[in-house]
């Protein structure tokens, strides 16, 4: 069986509420209107996840809030707190405890450690990524088990970035 791994940046944040924790942060205009934007986009190119693992910050949960209904079944949501602002080892430890039941698992979380993450898949095989950026999404694919992710070859399906899709040539990328 072929396994799937969907990496996916929060939306674009505010850093202007005063008195708000990091982890209260909310998106900016930018962050709405790319998440509005891509969610269309993303249901259209990206397969539709059997299980969702999400860092349980406010900017993560609202721009999962875009893939719904979509992409995204909420029943399918797990919000974990060890994802908020977790390392690339982290997040690699989820992966591979994911069911291998599980076809195409979706991570929604932070930088620098979903950068991280998509370089230590990418194992050379392209070039390094210097910044997934805010609502980027990264598309890989394997027959490895879960459990040997990381290990095993991943192939890259898909990089989008909110960027190669202007809001006036949706889906023409």
């Amino acid at each position: 069986m072929t396994r799937e791994l969907l990496i996916v940046r929060h939306a674009k944040s505010s850093w202007e509420e005063g008195g708000r924790s990091d982890f209260e942060r909310t998106l900016n205009q930018r962050g709405v209107d790319d998440g509005t934007r891509m969610a269309t986009i993303y249901a259209e190119r990206l397969p539709r996840p059997d299980r969702i693992l999400c860092s349980p910050a406010r900017r993560t949960r609202d721009t999962l809030a875009f893939l719904i209904p979509g992409l995204v079944d909420p029943r399918r949501v797990d919000y974990e707190d060890s994802l908020y602002l977790a390392d690339a080892h982290t997040l690699l430890a989820w992966v591979r405890a994911a069911p291998e039941s599980t076809r195409v698992l979706m991570l929604v979380g932070h930088n620098p450690g979903l950068t991280d993450l998509v370089n230590l898949l990418r194992d050379g095989t392209a070039p390094s990524l210097d910044n997934l950026p805010t609502l980027g999404a990264v598309h890989f694919r394997s027959s490895a088990a879960w459990s040997a992710w990381g290990e095993a070859e991943a192939e890259e399906a898909a990089l989008l970035k909110p960027k190669a899709f202007p809001p006036d040539a949706r889906g023409s990328a």
